[in-house]
């Protein structure tokens, strides 16, 4: 061990014993914050810190369940067990490091409200609550990082150039919006438009839904109306179902009802005056371009995929067509002749995916897998699968495993704080647990939960690189510290087989979470190649498969 390393031991010792002084914190930080190597070491003794927890907790009576034989412990561990807590400590870590890299919220201008007084003000809420959700874009250029499916928290403004997307509130009110636009989910009840075009479909469930504008406050009872707000003035008002109560703050403050059919411009000097109903067209546009964009996307993705399917590097490629939609057998696209023809869906539902027509499978049980056997041995590989992320509630989150225990078995997995878990059995036999790992940075968060992502990962045993992507990007690499052909075996899609789960529960380190590693989201897709794909060619498949 180098001095650095014993440097970085030493600091990790007094770290997790709790007797880590200011001086010697800061220098831990700065070694966590500049190098990705140190960053790694820390999240393995975290991993290690916590498993220890749990056995501390165990021993103490806290669980029914008690290992045998009791792990071996340095000496220093020993001393501090019953308050070693790995996992939390390792959290308070990266909340502090998001804290500090966090995009900066905003608010917009306060507005009059009611009886002349101000509104509560329109201010940026410190702890993002969700307060919505992205359910459809079209065309959409944004100033922010916008994906169908993602979080909208409180308090942060959106700006979109163009485009037009739609949100559902988790009160139940939709809002469908065209750019150019900018706006602040203020919560769940409530949104502030500064411009766009805007049409809210609000249901029992949301009744007293509130639109702010530049110009007045809309309080909706249970109706369908719409907005259209340029240069910080409201321009048309309309109500084509049912009513809503204005208070204008032109009109005095004074509180009055709209009814279905009417139209007002809130932007005249001397208050509202009632102007000409014309439908708006914000959400059916949105309806429309959809489906066609989707049935573009779907076109391009099939052109593609009949390319890659005569790569004689393409060993699988699941594509969970709607002709297998319900069957347990599902085919691999790919054309070479000694690849697996089938793979086997056990338990995973059948869902939506990427697209209207378009299937998936949904994983969200311990049960929940598609198994595939991949003979022989590869010394390069990437894996690549179209996914969506529902929640990363496991120590692993299971990708793509081999077969357990042969030589060259590859993990592919997500952690519970959103990185990469990349690793590799050694050729030489350990223990259970021994892999050559590669871990990223986190990259996946829960504002990207429901989303649609491309995840990808290129492993080369002759420089022992590992390359992580998302959507086409590279987002780590790494190298492993042994040259290892990677081995699949009788494979897991979406889990991991482990064929003594009774034995692995007993054992420090690992316990139920070694056995069960379910998705829990859906897969779209999932493409296996025997040779490294450079990053332009990644870049291609999620340009050609992404959504909107």
């Amino acid at each position: 061990m180098n001095p650095n390393d014993q440097h970085l031991e030493k600091l990790l010792d007094a770290y997790f014993e709790g007797t880590l002084d200011a001086t010697s914190h800061e220098d831990l930080d700065r070694l966590i914050t500049s190098s990705g190597a140190a960053r790694e070491k820390f999240w393995e003794r975290a991993d290690i810190e916590g498993s220890l927890e749990t056995w501390a907790a165990r021993s103490r009576g806290e669980s029914m369940a008690m290992p045998t034989p009791p792990p071996r412990l340095s000496a220093a561990w020993k001393r501090h067990l019953p308050a070693i807590s790995g996992w939390a400590a390792a959290a308070a870590l990266l909340v502090a490091w998001l804290l500090q890299t966090h995009p900066s919220q905003k608010s917009l201008p306060h507005v009059a409200g009611d009886a002349g007084r101000l509104p509560p003000p329109v201010v940026a809420v410190t702890n993002d609550t969700p307060v919505a959700y992205l359910s459809r874009v079209n065309g959409l250029a944004a100033d922010n990082h916008m994906r169908p499916g993602q979080s909208l928290v409180a308090g942060r403004e959106v700006t979109i150039r163009e485009g037009l997307l739609e949100l559902d509130f988790y009160s139940g009110a939709r809002v469908s919006i065209q750019g150019p636009a900018r706006f602040v989910p203020d919560s769940d009840m409530r949104l502030t438009v500064a411009e766009g075009t805007v049409q809210v479909d609000v249901p029992d469930s949301a009744k007293g839904f509130k639109l702010v504008l530049p110009d007045g406050t809309v309080t909706d009872f249970g109706t369908s109306f719409g907005v259209v707000v340029t240069q910080e003035k409201t321009s048309r008002l309309q109500v084509s179902r049912g009513e809503v109560e204005l208070a204008g703050t032109r009109d005095g403050g004074a509180a009055k009802r709209i009814f279905q059919g009417q139209a007002f411009s809130l932007a005249e000097t001397n208050g509202s005056r009632p102007i000409a109903y014309h439908p708006m067209a914000v959400k059916t546009s949105l309806e429309t371009n959809s489906a066609a964009d989707d049935q573009r996307r779907a076109e391009g993705w099939n052109e593609l995929c009949a390319e890659l399917a005569t790569d004689p590097s393409l060993l699988v490629h699941f594509r969970f067509l709607a002709d297998e939609e319900g069957s347990r057998e599902i085919l691999n696209r790919a054309a070479a002749a000694d690849t697996p023809r089938t793979g086997t869906v056990i338990a995973a539902e059948w869902s939506r995916g990427r697209w209207e027509g378009k299937p998936a499978l949904a994983f969200h049980n311990p049960a929940d897998r598609v198994r595939v056997d991949i003979p022989g041995e590869y010394p390069q590989a990437t894996f690549l699968a179209w996914v969506k992320v529902d929640s990363l509630p496991r120590r692993y989150n299971g990708l793509f495993l081999s077969e357990f225990g042969i030589p060259g078995e590859t993990h592919w997995q997500v952690s519970p704080d959103g990185r990469f878990w990349f690793g590799v059995r050694p050729k030489e036999e350990r223990d259970d647990w021994s892999f050559h790992r590669a871990f990223s940075e986190p990259v996946i968060f829960p504002a990207d939960f429901g989303t649609w992502r491309l995840l990808a990962t290129s492993y080369d045993a002759g420089t022992r690189e590992v390359i992580h992507y998302v959507d086409g990007t590279e987002v780590h690499r790494s190298v492993i510290e042994d040259s290892v052909p990677l081995r699949f075996g009788r494979a897991t899609l979406g889990n991991f087989f482990d064929p003594a789960p009774s034995e692995h529960v007993k054992q420090p380190g690992l316990g139920e979470e070694w056995s069960f590693r379910n998705w829990s989201g859906a897969i779209d897709e999932f493409l296996l190649f025997s040779r490294v794909l450079d990053k332009s060619e990644i870049a291609r498949v999620h340009e050609a498969g992404r959504v909107n």
